[in-house]
């Protein structure tokens, strides 16, 4: 009995392992792939994989026949962000930073290759943005989409920044797949993003990228004001309070999120 519980322990440890793997980018991978990041055995791989999609754990892309997270992990997850008051903690923190700043807030999140805001807190003041949850937002303009692409796989941005064409909107928007490759770079040495007129002329942003426990960004959140004459004063204050939520949203992060 006592070498039967320790094969159950060995396996389920495999299995986590395994899940962690597909919580990585590019967040599919084949039995092959899978086998050689965790160390494990291709025979084990495969057995423990048809376990997992058997729970809905996983799923498996027929065309490119390579292993997802199943829908079984956003269920867990989802009961874990109940059981933790997750999102009413969030919004809180949101809030908090929406009245000290007395500007508009809000939140996005990378999800594969596209930046979606999750959340939006309106300004104080009584011009408003009007940004809406369930927004898309492009890589080459704007807080959310340079902060997260500038910590998204780097092949794989290239491949994105490439095969697209951009159109400058206004006097800052860049346009210049190199020049936002550079944006991206000055963005990881500072730890957070300026937008100065690159969405809309009047509108300035700041925001902070969200750090997981393994280093990875997938949330960004950020604030955008009106541009007055003491516009770059204001990006610096508003960069070290914003910078202090960001991490205390890190902290709020589901484990599984941070895999």
């Amino acid at each position: 009995m006592k070498v039967k519980n320790n094969e159950n322990v060995s396996s389920i440890e495999k299995a986590f392992e395994i899940l962690e793997v597909l919580a990585r980018p590019p967040y599919e991978y084949n039995v092959s792939e899978i086998a050689k990041v965790s160390g494990i055995n291709r025979t084990t791989v495969y057995r423990i994989l048809s376990l997992l999609k058997g729970k809905a754990a996983v799923i498996l892309d027929e065309d490119s026949d390579k292993y997802k997270l199943g829908p079984l992990n956003y269920s867990l997850g989802s009961i874990y962000m109940g059981n933790a008051n997750y999102e009413n903690n969030l919004l809180k923190l949101l809030k908090e930073l929406a009245e000290l700043s007395k500007e508009s807030v809000g939140l996005a999140r990378r999800d594969g290759d596209k930046v979606i805001s999750l959340y939006e807190v309106e300004s104080y003041q009584p011009d408003k943005m009007h940004y809406k949850s369930g927004t898309f937002y492009p890589m080459n303009k704007g807080c959310y989409g340079k902060c997260l692409m500038a910590y998204y796989d780097p092949e794989r941005v290239k491949t994105l920044l490439y095969k697209q064409t951009y159109e400058k909107t206004c006097s800052n928007t860049l346009t210049d797949p190199q020049e936002i490759l550079e944006e991206y770079e000055r963005i990881r040495k500072q730890g957070y993003v300026h937008s100065v007129s690159e969405t809309q002329e009047y509108v300035i942003g700041v925001g902070a990228p969200v750090f997981e426990s393994k280093g990875q960004v997938r949330i960004c959140i950020a604030i955008s004001f009106i541009k007055a004459d003491d516009f770059e004063e204001k990006m610096e204050w508003l960069g070290q309070l914003i910078l202090k939520y960001s991490l205390e949203i890190s902290k709020l992060l589901p484990r599984s999120a941070r895999m």
